[in-house]
């Protein structure tokens, strides 16, 4: 029986998380299962609604609604345990007729959502769903997005995902997100290190439907 392939798609560029969706495809396209589970992230985004009404791809959500990373600074003090939330509403007012209103009215809400500890929890039935899978044998494929960034922000315990990569047998598991650490690369049998060049967002300060999510 051969041992399963451990896969890593990791760096600053784009395209780790869409490097990993075009293996299931093609794993899927062999008729084979594959199990999706998305950390940090907890919006129906295009690759979810494509991959819904698949029934060899399975892919779950365990983040909440929204992932407010608006400074690396302020997710530093996540790692330095410091259970930062996200971003201060000062941050997003603006002078608008005078009366000095948070531009957007359902932020004071997602930050509640997206807190730290509900992104822990979040995170936590993540890795309890990972182990559930490992147990049924119903899926080759495993794909934890950003589960690299879920450990470097301390939601995940880099010592659990070792355990599950050491129990995998003949199950192939693709691991994204930056941050990867000298320990599961060393571990891997593939890595992949996307380098960024140039970005839109950075000018224009907005992602678009379809080609970022």
């Amino acid at each position: 029986m051969m041992t399963g392939k451990i896969m890593i798609y990791t760096g600053d560029g784009e395209g780790k998380t869409t490097a990993a969706m075009g293996h299931a495809i093609r794993f899927a396209g062999y008729g084979k299962k594959v199990a999706i589970l998305q950390f940090m992230k907890g919006r129906k985004t295009g690759e979810y609604r494509f991959f819904d009404t698949n029934k060899l791809v399975d892919l779950y959500l365990f983040g909440p609604p929204f992932f407010l990373a608006t400074t690396q600074a302020t997710l530093g003090g996540w790692t330095e345990g410091k259970n930062v939330e996200f971003v201060s509403l000062e941050m997003f007012r603006e002078k608008r007729k005078g009366n000095g209103r948070v531009a957007a009215d359902k932020l004071a809400s997602n930050l509640r959502k997206s807190s730290f500890e509900t992104h822990k929890k979040k995170a936590k039935k993540g890795i309890e769903f990972v182990n559930k899978l490992l147990l049924k044998k119903e899926h080759k494929l495993i794909i934890l997005d950003e589960i690299l960034y879920a450990i470097k922000f301390k939601l995940v315990e880099e010592d659990e995902l070792i355990s599950i990569l050491e129990r995998r047998k003949n199950v192939n598991f693709i691991l994204t997100g930056r941050f990867a650490s000298e320990r599961i690369i060393k571990m891997a049998d593939l890595v992949t290190q996307l380098g960024e060049e140039k970005h839109y967002f950075y000018k224009e300060k907005k992602a678009f439907p379809g080609l970022d999510f």
